[in-house]
């Protein structure tokens, strides 16, 4: 019959190539298997009137037209298919498979061993670089502890601070010269007069005389404020305070805030400088202000420093 001598002669024509190193099938043969395997598929379809191989039955197969003969060659080519190919293609596929998986194991083992060894350099590494850093600090706190040892002994450190908290206590006192000093005098008494001229009313303390007492020379009165904010109310009655210059009864008083000797010495030379500037440019108003002196244009607004 033509179906069994094209299935037969097919399969002889692939026994004689002997294709494979083992006389089976490899994975390049694929094409050449499945070939076969559909020219075997197609003639018992078509012999039996079927439609594809999904439809193979008990009872669609049991045809009485069908011979015997041509039954068996179609189970030999099939069975001839699956141990010369199919067989061989499944076993070489379970070997390639587990060479792929050894090779993934051996890789990750691989990347693990080249992990351990990243860190254990960037841990040697860490290491150099602690002890390096470990040697400089400790040089540096030598060097430190013994230039430190005389700058920050316990007498120096007291004298900053005692200099710090004694400029801080200065910067909220005020001064007034000028005051007539009288036998018996309340000077807390004519330092509020002086101040409610000012229409300033604060809580004074420590208001007092300074200086040596001498014939002929009026003794300054220094005094600070009591209030939540001090820096506020010292800085009202310093900016009020030329006020006075405008009155016959205060116009001999000065009001000043409690400059240190340097600063005495820098504010003479600065009023110096502004009486000069006075009486050569009369026309023209100067002031002292943020430590110079400034001349102010008719129409500009301008606070000045006490003078």
């Amino acid at each position: 019959m033509a179906v069994q001598y094209r299935a037969k002669r097919y399969l002889e024509e692939l026994g004689e190539t002997s294709i494979g190193t083992d006389n089976h099938f490899c994975e390049d043969n694929v094409k050449e298997v499945r070939s076969a395997t559909n020219m075997l598929l197609n003639d018992i379809c078509r012999v039996y009137g079927i439609n594809g191989p999904d439809n193979f039955t008990a009872k669609t197969l049991d045809k009485p037209s069908v011979v015997k003969a041509q039954m068996a060659e179609w189970l030999y080519s099939a069975l001839q298919l699956l141990d010369y190919a199919a067989l061989p293609l499944m076993s070489n596929a379970s070997s390639q498979l587990e060479r792929l998986r050894s090779d993934k194991i051996s890789d990750q083992e691989e990347i693990i061993q080249l992990q351990r060894d990243l860190v254990h350099k960037k841990n040697e590494e860490i290491g150099l670089v602690s002890k390096t850093v470990e040697a400089e600090l400790k040089t540096y706190s030598s060097v430190l502890q013994q230039s430190c040892s005389s700058a920050l002994s316990p007498r120096k450190i007291a004298a900053a601070v005692k200099t710090v908290s004694k400029e801080e206590d200065r910067s909220k006192e005020i001064v007034v010269f000028g005051v007539e000093e009288k036998q018996g005098e309340s000077v807390n008494f004519v330092v509020n007069q002086i101040l409610e001229h000012l229409e300033e009313k604060p809580q004074i303390k420590q208001c007092r005389r300074i200086g040596l007492k001498r014939t002929g020379a009026v003794r300054p009165i220094i005094f600070s404020v009591r209030s939540t904010d001090v820096v506020h109310q010292t800085h009202q009655i310093l900016k009020k305070a030329k006020r006075l210059r405008t009155t016959d009864e205060y116009k001999t008083i000065y009001i000043s805030p409690n400059r240190t000797q340097e600063e005495r010495a820098i504010r003479k030379q600065l009023v110096s400088e502004l009486k000069v500037k006075r009486l050569g440019d009369p026309n023209s108003r100067y002031f002292i202000r943020k430590g110079e002196v400034v001349k102010v244009e008719n129409d500009e607004s301008f606070h000045s420093s006490e003078e």
